[in-house]
């Protein structure tokens, strides 16, 4: 891929899918068992669709929306690409940023790198909760196109990818974009716009400028990527990629996956 680095020019720089009416289907699956913290759910008889493998899920009464996921193997396959693609531009950005002196976005992009490397489950971004697929029948997928359906426990916080590295802090009822920079967790100066990605994925860029200002609820697990306040046209895109590959990064904690064969049936 033809590094943007290289032509950057001059560096001067929540709503719950433990739906009722859901309980007396899973009541059918009882007799399965039901895991402990985290790891691969029971096997279970062989599934149709993917609303079908849900009411066998077990716990789905206690699972959130924007929590739940579904994995396709050819999109993570795509992702994987995609995280090779940034991860060159990164390796082509440090040495310039460490001959020019800066230190502090070296460690960054270190810490970026690390982070980004460590992520072992790409999603399929999305709402693919039991609610959203009964009022979407026509959008719930054969389980033969699916390689697992997972859910997580939501977490406490938000995380800021920024040249001050990755850093997370509490969330709390009512946070706002904007609450992050008024703490100092976020800097935003010198910044026009960061990407925000939401807990199921959604990808949103938000103006920070004047001109173009725009603020924003975030929920827990929330992901915001700020650029590095320099001048190129690699920082930009280097922004949007980290959001796109944590847009496909299940945003819980302690997940729980039902993983499928061509057949239907858990594996």
């Amino acid at each position: 891929m033809h590094s943007r680095v290289k032509n950057a020019g001059r560096y001067g720089w929540a709503l719950t899918c433990g739906v009722c009416a859901l309980a007396l289907s899973i009541a059918a699956y009882a007799d399965s068992s039901v895991p402990g913290n985290g790891g691969e759910a029971p096997q279970a008889a062989g599934f149709a669709n993917v609303l079908d493998a849900w009411l066998g899920f077990p716990d789905l009464a206690d699972s959130d929306t924007p929590y739940t996921y579904l994995r396709a193997d050819q999109t993570a396959d795509n992702t994987r690409v995609k995280r090779q693609d940034l991860v060159r531009e990164l390796d082509d950005l440090r040495w310039r940023l460490e001959a020019g002196g800066y230190a502090a976005f070296v460690q960054a992009l270190d810490q970026w790198k690390t982070q980004l490397a460590a992520i072992r489950v790409f999603r399929e971004p999305g709402d693919w909760s039991p609610a959203w697929l009964m009022a979407n029948p026509h959008r719930n997928p054969p389980i033969s196109r699916v390689a697992a359906i997972g859910a997580c426990d939501a977490p406490d916080w938000v995380e800021i990818w920024s040249g001050q590295g990755i850093e997370r802090t509490p969330w709390h009822t009512d946070l706002m974009l904007s609450d992050l920079a008024a703490s100092g967790v976020m800097d935003v100066d010198g910044v026009r716009v960061v990407s925000v990605v939401a807990p199921d994925g959604r990808v949103r860029r938000l103006g920070q400028a004047a001109d173009n200002y725009s603020d924003s609820e975030l929920l827990p697990g929330t992901r915001v990527v700020v650029p590095l306040p320099l001048k190129g046209e690699a920082f930009p895109w280097i922004r949007d990629t980290i959001a796109q590959v944590l847009a496909h990064a299940p945003s819980g904690q302690d997940c729980t996956e039902m993983r499928f064969a061509q057949t239907g049936a858990p594996q």
